[in-house]
């Protein structure tokens, strides 16, 4: 039901490529969201993700309307549309990760398209030690947090705000 697609892209005109997103996500009848890779922990973060943002809608436990908001919300540890906006593509170079969630024929199809549409590198989303700072901030993970656990846990720390997103309303 999940898959992702991560790669590099430049990106003229975000309007432009979010139409062009929506319009793939319409034919084919899936929900894609578009994510900065960059300030994912790696692929298991992007996935649990989108698997706890079905399950919200599932429960009816969802605040946005929309499955790729929510999706965009998990991903970014929070409940505010807000600051999960960070999370999002922006004009200029972009390392993208895609989230494509649907049925295995409009997935598949719609995932050909999105090759199209950048760059495919599938390590743009691995956790790297050049990302850390900025997830560190992005995820107000504190230095007690990380003396406590190792900094090779980083990503684990991640996933548990992940987690921790559909307890809080």
């Amino acid at each position: 039901m999940i898959q992702i697609i991560c790669g590099d892209v430049s990106i003229t005109s975000t309007e432009d490529f979010i139409q062009r997103i929506r319009q793939i996500s319409e034919e084919y009848d899936v929900v894609i969201q578009a994510i900065d890779a960059d300030l994912l922990a790696g692929r298991r973060h992007a996935a649990f993700a989108a698997e706890k943002a079905i399950r919200a809608f599932e429960e009816g436990k969802n605040i946005s309307k929309n499955l790729g908001i929510e999706t965009l919300l998990y991903v970014a540890g929070t409940r505010q549309i807000e600051r999960a906006l960070r999370f999002g593509i922006k004009r200029g170079e972009n390392r993208v990760a895609l989230i494509v969630i649907g049925l295995e024929g409009g997935k598949t199809n719609a995932m050909g398209e999105l090759r199209e549409l950048i760059s495919e590198d599938p390590r743009v989303i691995d956790y790297t030690e050049l990302k850390k700072e900025r997830i560190v901030r992005a995820f107000n993970i504190t230095p007690e947090e990380i003396e406590a656990v190792g900094e090779d846990k980083i990503p684990d720390l991640v996933l548990e705000r992940v987690a921790l997103t559909g307890l809080t309303r």
